[in-house]
């Protein structure tokens, strides 16, 4: 069957952008919204195939796994079809470049389908690894470490740039079948095979990013055994003793016990104690202090790609919050005015701070369409479950908490979440949504409003000025508002000073 793509029709979305990545372990597509900085997958599905199984000692793609394999890509094209995208770009990695029938596999679903496969390089996937890392960490710094079934992919990451790369045959599936499931041999295949990387022994890297199924269910499971109160598995951070320590407690499990596991599947299970080997024996070689999780690969690498490079340049934060506000209509100036007009309460916050605050300005009326009874909770969860990039957990908490007092005053929701924040974050977000709060009242929402008002703290006290226009705005609501206001401002600047 050979797909024709059909012209984008004026109700249905246009420049829909299809990706699909037939790995060693799965096949997946993702149909992202649009080319822009932090797109938003509408369409993202994936099939555990294990085309890697077996490939260390058959030199083989496994027979089962291609039949899975070819099922999925035909799957995969009618919805690319019923989407109506817009492009489709198929890559294939470490299995089938390194399966001796891997071209005949690839030739016959480009005969069959009337398709193109991109078979990359190792090199050429530690470099889309390591740009996935770019395109979803505020300026990253470390080495992104992409574990698949057949390879693991390397590369220094370092805020834009992407330096040196390696691509070593460390995947989850190649070190089983290669050692038979022992695990000394298995560490001794990883040393061996990091040995090799001549760079990497003196990196020194701060952080390994981990990217990769594998590497996310080590993440999720410590998530679970340590009752970690977010379940966001992108940006957890363990330390180097944490990935030991819990290696050690998989090494204690029966194969039965491992399938148990909370959030373990029955064939991740199979390859769970390697990847902990693996992060294990990278952290200790690269001395990396802390590993932090990765929710974005090589689609997401490929994607960044195709950016040009003025909007790869956008900060991830500020462009995820600008396209969440015009989801809900919220365009314009006003975010800016916001932020400007509150800018003289905060002139000793962080730097790391601003652009969050800039982030809440951007998103202040987000839930302007949610009954005013649940807007605060509404806004809240919708900041801890959307997709925004380039912010780590304690500062997607802190936006969230800022954007829930926009909408409420007194802290109502679970107090697990936010004792992740200490006393000095937490009166940072309440005086940022209070403020919010006060210039809607001032302005409702609207641009050019508040330039009639100027707000000010000076020892101490918080002053409203409002022009001779605006005065009747000043009611006992707008005071009462301000005397609140006063009341946090002074509790954070005793952390100040």
């Amino acid at each position: 069957m050979t797909i024709t793509y059909n012209i984008p029709t004026a109700d249905h979305p246009k420049g829909l952008i299809a990706i699909i990545d037939i790995g060693s372990n799965s096949v997946r597509m993702v149909v992202y919204h649009a080319l822009k900085r932090v797109p938003l997958p509408l369409f993202n599905e994936k099939y555990m195939c294990a085309l890697g199984k077996g490939l260390a000692k058959s030199g083989l793609l496994n027979p089962e796994g291609v039949k899975q394999a070819e099922g999925a890509i035909a799957r995969f094209l009618v919805m690319a079809n019923r989407l109506q995208v817009a492009s489709l770009d198929i890559i294939a990695t470490a299995a089938v470049r390194d399966a001796s029938n891997g071209d005949a596999f690839v030739r016959g679903l480009e005969k069959t389908h009337g398709i193109t496969i991109r078979v990359i390089s190792g090199q050429c996937e530690a470099e889309l690894a390591a740009k996935a890392v770019l395109s979803s960490f505020n300026e990253p710094f470390g080495i992104s470490a992409d574990l698949g079934g057949g390879s693991m992919e390397l590369a220094m990451v370092e805020r834009s740039m992407v330096g040196d790369r390696a691509s070593c045959h460390l995947g989850g599936l190649r070190i089983v079948d290669a050692t038979d499931g022992k695990r000394d041999k298995m560490e001794e295949l990883i040393k061996s095979e990091l040995k090799g990387i001549s760079w990497l022994k003196d990196s020194a890297p701060p952080c390994i990013y981990a990217i990769g199924g594998g590497f996310r269910a080590l993440g999720k499971l410590h998530m679970k055994k340590t009752s970690y109160p977010l379940d966001l598995v992108h940006e957890y951070h363990m330390s180097r003793r944490a990935v030991s320590q819990m290696r050690e407690k998989l090494f204690e499990l029966s194969p039965t016990e491992l399938q148990a596991l909370p959030g373990i599947s029955e064939k991740r299970a199979a390859t769970i104690v390697p990847t902990a080997m693996v992060l294990t024996q990278l952290m200790n070689y690269t001395s990396a202090p802390e590993v932090r999780f990765s929710v974005s690969g090589i689609r997401e690498g490929f994607f960044f790609d195709l950016l040009d490079s003025k909007t790869q340049r956008e900060d991830a934060l500020l462009a995820s919050a600008n396209d969440l506000a015009a989801l809900i209509g919220r365009t314009g100036t006003y975010g800016r005015e916001l932020y400007d007009w509150m800018t003289p309460l905060f002139s000793n916050e962080p730097l790391a701070w601003r652009r969050i605050r800039r982030g809440l300005c951007k998103l202040s009326e987000l839930a302007w369409s949610i009954d005013p009874n649940f807007r605060a909770n509404w806004a809240y969860h919708r900041i801890i479950q959307s997709s925004l990039k380039g912010i780590d957990h304690r500062e997607r908490l802190m936006l969230a908490l800022a954007l829930f007092h926009r909408y409420q005053t007194r802290w109502k929701g679970d107090k697990s979440e936010i004792k992740l924040l200490d006393e000095r974050e937490r009166l940072w977000a309440r005086c940022v949504g209070l403020s919010a709060n006060l210039a809607f009242q001032l302005s409702g929402g609207r641009a050019g409003n508040l330039y009639h008002a100027t707000l000010t703290f000076h020892n101490g006290q918080t002053s409203l000025k409002l022009d001779e226009e605006a005065a009747p705005l000043r009611t006992e609501a707008v005071e009462k508002r301000v005397e609140g206001l006063g009341d946090a401002m002074r509790a954070f600047s005793n952390f100040i000073m």
